[in-house]
């Protein structure tokens, strides 16, 4: 399946920084080697390395796996450079610093003595003669504009590229395919760096080839892979024995060929647990969704090849969560389009399908039980987004499903500048910018600079002193971190509003917020089906209740 690129607009001086959106493979990135706005990075330390000097040969699984290092520890995007603390990264393992960028990452998983860009690259590379001639380690490179690691083909038919990449701003160093078509009208061309070895004797077979069940491993290597549609999944030592598989039928094949399988199945592939089990899943975006008994044949499940996988490959495959910007819909039918946040599945309007590049990406069938509990998901705590249009040009952070707004001074000073900006379908996020932050949460000030913790009734963030956070039990709670400017507009509000039900430590009495910012006592014959609901009252200090006049009426 395709992945997203990403689309950098341009910082506003003095203003808020400006977002930066997902959109459709389509568009080529900014040029990753270019400085694009004041974001600064986690400047971080890599250890993976062959022990040789920087510039010495080095081999196509090193390659990889150097590459992979960046992927592991989500190495961020900086466009600060060598120039900057904040603008590269240290290989232990060989002493050499790379810029956190595209060339930067290429530069490092070829372990060079500096970190070239897309424009100098050739200059230790060499271009070969056709798509087809690339191998795990050489690079996909147009040179105006970006540059990203080729780790296989995804078939035998060369229509898609894996690839590793350092793209921009709001992802780090992550994994991803570019379709055939795409590199070659964008100007991709292969390079091969003139110091790589390791390439694999021409008598061992390409896996590829191999039926589907056939476990394979190269020359070098003791892993153990299972081959199917083309792909390889990794087969555990605990995998033996229950799923039985016969490791003395294993075929040595190819190394690089080994290392360029494809590790996920192809989107919409019915996959079972190979060592039992009655449930079924279909894999979408490398993840494994579930899908119910009532779907398995209405909606055409069933008369799919169904896989058996290896277990512990199953187990990691349904614990993943769909890439961001993944666009899907249910299985079952229906015109509603969704993108995947924050494992959250969004709601994307007709007028936001096109105008907003969601249609020209690939459009993926879900199981709806799967969908329905995806819409019902909470975007993680400190996720950050950003319209994906442009039309809000701000960016907020979310906390329990509402959108907090983040300043310009905030959003480097707090650190917000180094984690990852989600482009967000703008009817949803105007819904998420409206919403109050519910009841009974704890905030605080993420900058530290007010250490007042707060719990939040009717839109209010109500401080807590020492002792209220342990004794109304707060401290038992999450706490969430909060801009400092929202939260001083929030804890400035004079009351709760109007509807907010609350109690105080002093009495057993429950108070209705009502008239802008009174009280009224509410008796046990208020409470119950059709009325208002026990479960909603949220324990404020006396103080604040105190506060309130009271009303009968």
């Amino acid at each position: 399946m395709s992945m997203s690129t990403l689309r950098i607009r341009t910082a506003v001086v003095g203003a808020l920084v400006a977002a930066t959106a997902v959109s459709g493979l389509m568009a080529v990135p900014a040029h990753a080697d270019t400085v694009v706005s004041s974001y600064q990075s986690v400047t971080s330390t890599g250890s993976l390395g062959n022990g040789a000097a920087p510039g010495g040969t080095v081999t196509r699984h090193q390659v990889i796996q150097r590459a992979q290092d960046w992927v592991d520890n989500n190495v961020p995007y900086s466009p600060n450079g060598l120039n900057s603390p904040y603008g590269w990264w240290a290989d232990s393992a060989t002493g050499g610093r790379y810029r956190q960028d595209c060339s930067g990452l290429v530069s490092m998983a070829w372990q060079l003595s500096s970190s070239l860009t897309t424009w100098t690259l050739p200059d230790v590379s060499t271009l070969l003669g056709s798509l087809d001639d690339l191998q795990p380690g050489d690079a996909l490179n147009n040179i105006n504009k970006h540059v990203a690691l080729f780790t296989g083909w995804t078939d035998a038919s060369h229509t898609s590229a894996n690839i590793i990449e350092e793209s921009g701003r709001s992802a780090p160093t992550h994994v991803g395919q570019y379709s055939r078509s795409y590199l070659q009208a964008n100007g991709f061309k292969p390079y091969r760096y003139n110091n790589v070895a390791g390439s694999s004797p021409t008598s061992y077979p390409d896996p590829a080839s191999l039926p589907t069940g056939t476990l394979v491993k190269a020359s070098n290597d003791p892993t153990v892979k299972l081959m199917i549609s083309g792909a390889g999944l990794a087969v555990s030592g605990s995998d033996v024995t229950p799923d039985g598989y016969d490791m003395s039928k294993v075929v040595t094949v190819d190394d690089a060929k080994f290392w360029a399988l494809p590790s996920s199945l192809p989107a919409g592939t019915v996959v079972h647990d190979q060592g039992g089990g009655a449930n079924r899943y279909v894999i979408v975006g490398g993840a494994a969704l579930p899908i119910t008994g009532s779907e398995w044949t209405a909606d055409g499940y069933s008369i799919r090849p169904d896989m058996g996988v290896p277990t512990s490959w199953l187990n990691a495959a349904t614990a993943a969560s769909l890439p961001a910007g993944t666009v899907v819909h249910d299985q079952g039918g229906g015109a509603n389009r969704y993108v995947i946040v924050g494992g959250a599945a969004l709601p994307i309007t007709g007028s936001e399908w096109t105008a907003d590049g969601y249609s020209i990406r690939p459009d993926m069938g879900v199981p709806g039980a799967w969908l329905a509990s995806a819409q019902q998901a909470v975007l993680p705590t400190g996720t950050l987004v950003t319209g994906q249009s442009g039309g809000d040009p701000s960016i907020y952070v979310m906390i329990n499903n509402s959108a907090l707004p983040i300043t310009g001074s905030e959003w480097t000073a707090d650190g917000y500048a180094g984690q990852a900006l989600m482009g967000a379908p703008e009817a949803w996020l105007a819904t998420a910018v409206a919403k109050p932050l519910a009841d009974r949460t704890v905030v605080k000030d993420v900058s530290g600079a007010n250490a007042t913790v707060y719990v939040m009734a009717g839109g209010k963030a109500v401080p807590l002193s020492g002792a209220d956070y342990t004794a109304l039990h707060y401290d038992t709670a999450p706490l969430a971190s909060a801009p400092g400017t929202w939260l001083a507009a929030a804890a400035a509000k004079p009351a709760p509003a109007d509807g907010t039900l609350l109690v105080s430590p002093d009495s057993a009495t429950v108070w209705l917020v009502t008239g802008h910012g009174s009280k009224k006592a509410l008796t046990a014959a208020d409470f119950g089906p059709g009325k208002y609901d026990l479960a909603k009252v949220v324990t404020v200090p006396t103080a604040l209740t105190a506060s309130l006049p009271t009303v009968t009426s």
